[in-house]
């Protein structure tokens, strides 16, 4: 396995992020990542993969804080939240 999962969807250091109103199908491995970010809202978002896919997150936090996750509709393998 690759040491850095290919992702849909990644945020790195930032801050005040807003991702609303967004559908994310089918990633490799992760779908949307927050990475040392802080005041993130996440809303109104849909993931989605098959079943059977193996090690699929569906959002992933890494040294992030002030994280709000509401409103959202995971399908995955392996949902990571």
């Amino acid at each position: 396995m690759p040491r850095v999962k290919p992702t849909a969807l990644r945020l790195y250091g930032s801050s005040n992020v807003v991702v609303a109103g967004i559908t994310i199908v089918n990633s490799s491995q992760c779908h949307l990542k927050f990475d040392n970010c802080q005041g993130v809202l996440v809303h109104d978002l849909t993931i989605s993969s098959p079943e059977n896919s193996l090690n699929t997150d569906g959002i992933h936090l890494q040294n992030s804080k002030d994280v709000s996750i509401h409103h959202t509709n995971l399908a995955c393998g392996n949902s990571s939240l």
